[in-house]
């Protein structure tokens, strides 16, 4: 039995650093990833469906690709925080998806974001926030140093005009722009958003395109634009110009 006992405790403290290797090792970490269809509209207003937005909410975070009419307010009927809005990428800046997105900035500050509204989208987007500050300049006044005390920071824009890759990576999710083809409007981009091993793409607007199938082959979830056939015929355009809508279209 003496000679016995060393091995038993040998085979105990094997036992333990096995054990204590057990907790220490943890498991990938595994990230919710949920989109939310904010709206699905088109330019022509329509009390029932509004401008385009999407929400794509990945471990409590919101990040929404454009910002149309109503936005804020499609957010409000959902139980998505203003304050959780981390970043708005912006596929191109038709008006029909870009409207709301003066209300997205200053909401999401006057309820509880005080960060830099982080904005990401092509060309021009720079201007575009540096206008949207000025539209908002007596409001930010009154809020952030006369009434309510508002953060400074809270009050300003981030601007990112983007090329096609990565624009945003952090320990959740990463998100890829891609160049679409929606000429003449150029640049135009959809995005790729990807955590823990499942991805989504949204397309943006875009004809058929190539370079869309590429980063969408194998993802989870694709969510393409598309437009119902007789659509631009009854715009109130001529047929030039729902000619020329429909083409750059899906």
């Amino acid at each position: 039995m003496r000679k016995l006992k060393p091995i038993i405790l040998g085979l105990l403290l094997l036992c333990c650093v096995l054990t204590l290797t057990a907790q220490n090792t943890s498991p990938p970490k595994q990230v919710a990833m949920e989109v939310v269809l904010l709206g699905t509209g088109c330019p022509r207003p329509d009390p029932n469906r509004a401008g385009s937005a999407t929400a794509v909410i990945v471990n409590g975070k919101t990040f929404i690709v454009d910002a149309g009419r109503g936005v804020v307010l499609r957010i409000a009927a959902t139980d998505i925080l203003l304050k959780s809005v981390q970043a708005v990428f912006l596929t191109h800046l038709h008006s029909d998806h870009i409207s709301g997105l003066p209300d997205l900035f200053n909401s999401t500050w006057v309820f509880g974001r005080s960060t830099p509204f982080q904005l990401y989208g092509p060309r021009g987007t720079t201007a575009m926030a540096n206008a949207l500050v000025a539209f908002f300049a007596e409001d930010i006044h009154i809020r952030r140093d006369l009434t309510e005390n508002k953060s400074a920071a809270g009050a300003t824009i981030a601007a990112h005009e983007i090329t096609e890759g990565v624009v945003y990576d952090d320990a959740d999710v990463k998100v890829t722009a891609f160049l679409v083809d929606h000429r003449p409007v150029e640049p135009a981009f959809g995005y790729k958003f990807e955590a823990s091993g499942k991805s989504i793409v949204i397309s943006g607007d875009t004809r058929p395109s190539d370079n869309l199938i590429k980063y969408a082959r194998n993802t989870d979830l694709l969510i393409h634009e598309a437009y119902a056939p007789d659509y631009f015929d009854r715009s109130g355009g001529t047929s030039e110009v729902a000619a020329k809508l429909r083409a750059y279209h899906t």
